[in-house]
């Protein structure tokens, strides 16, 4: 499932500036990103159509970064998080619209420039949704998961 969101999630990106209304993020984390990014041995790349992606570690934190197949420039990294890193009053004001729904794979998105967007998968047994997650922690309905 975590899969489907993150293709979905690159397809935007690829196609259009899907992160522009996140926030930057830590200039520091970004830069141990990238750092961690150039001792990834290119063995560890898998590659589809749409992108390589390459799973690191970056401060005990577990981390994908993606790259255009074609040029390898950067297109994001994707880093699992706690809920609780999620923007303020997201787990509230998730609980709020999907009550009884359990709360999946957290995981921030940070493009090459910084530009923070925020995702989580919600299940309630019956639908299964990927809600993209506002600055201001407001769910939104990103895509329906297939079961």
């Amino acid at each position: 499932m975590k899969q489907f969101l993150v293709a979905a999630t690159l397809m935007v990106a690829l196609t259009s500036a899907a992160f522009a209304d996140g926030k930057n993020s830590n200039a520091k984390f970004l830069s141990d990103l990238k750092t961690g990014l150039k001792s990834v041995d290119q063995s560890a790349w898998q590659t589809t159509d749409l992108y390589k992606k390459a799973h690191f570690t970056v401060n005990k934190t577990n981390v994908n970064a993606y790259v255009n197949p074609e040029t390898n420039a950067l297109i994001c990294f994707a880093v699992s998080i706690d809920a609780s890193a999620l923007p303020e009053n997201a787990m509230e004001n998730i609980a709020k619209k999907y009550p009884g729904w359990k709360v999946l794979n957290p995981t921030m998105f940070i493009t090459a420039s910084g530009q923070t967007s925020y995702y989580v998968q919600v299940i309630n047994g019956k639908d299964n949704l990927a809600l993209s997650i506002s600055v201001k922690g407001k769910p939104s309905i990103y895509s329906k998961i297939p079961q």
